[in-house]
């Protein structure tokens, strides 16, 4: 799938829930949310992969008017799948990378030389999504990611290096280990105990 092509859905409970014979082995699973008709699904092996009453984060795609369930973007809501969280918030920084990328070369004003500079909001949202502004500028410190300082609308910031952020929070990903609910801890951001990793329906470009 195409990351720009990602949709995700907020709580929705699954309901309808069924498995048809397809071509070649494989089965279709198909169902509804509880309160509407809209129907969603994916092909798979004939294994139950959702269960009926319960709430789930959906990732999908739209083709040809139907819609197509991405199972490795779609987690149980009451629960925070980490790598689930971190694929749709590079998918939705793809989305808005340009846009992104633009405001902060209008916007962001720095003296460095050696590559692309992001002003730290921006960089964040193609980047960070997966948690909180405060907590992805700690971790870009604990790291010693690449940074110059600069002014963004006039007011003195600091700007991360592009080149490197991706990779920083794949490590993140990796290294994150689950504590309860959506709080994580990783050997890579000392400065915290913990923080938190937001699940689907929680990722927005606000703090």
């Amino acid at each position: 799938m195409k990351s720009r092509e990602l949709l995700t859905t907020p709580v929705l409970i699954v309901s309808n829930y069924k498995i048809t014979p397809v071509s070649g082995g494989k089965f279709l699973h198909t169902f509804s949310p509880e309160t509407t008709g809209t129907i969603y699904q994916f092909i798979a092996n004939q294994e139950p992969l959702l269960d009926a009453g319960q709430r789930y984060n959906i990732g999908f795609e739209v083709r040809d008017g139907c819609n197509w369930v991405d199972m490795s973007a779609t987690t149980k809501a009451d629960l925070v799948d980490k790598n689930s969280s971190f694929y749709v918030a590079k998918a939705l920084g793809e989305q808005c990378r340009d846009v992104e990328t633009q405001k902060s070369v209008q916007r962001v004003v720095h003296s460095a030389k050696d590559g692309c500079y992001l002003g730290k909001k921006y960089a964040w949202r193609i980047y960070g999504m997966a948690i909180a502004r405060e907590a992805f500028d700690a971790y870009l410190i604990d790291i010693r990611h690449p940074s110059v300082p600069c002014y963004t609308e006039g007011s003195p910031s600091i700007a991360y290096k592009e080149d490197g952020l991706a990779d920083a929070m794949e490590a993140l990903c990796q290294s994150a280990v689950h504590i309860d609910g959506n709080r994580f801890k990783s050997s890579l951001m000392p400065s915290k105990s913990w923080f938190q990793i937001k699940g689907i329906s929680a990722i927005t470009d606000k703090k």
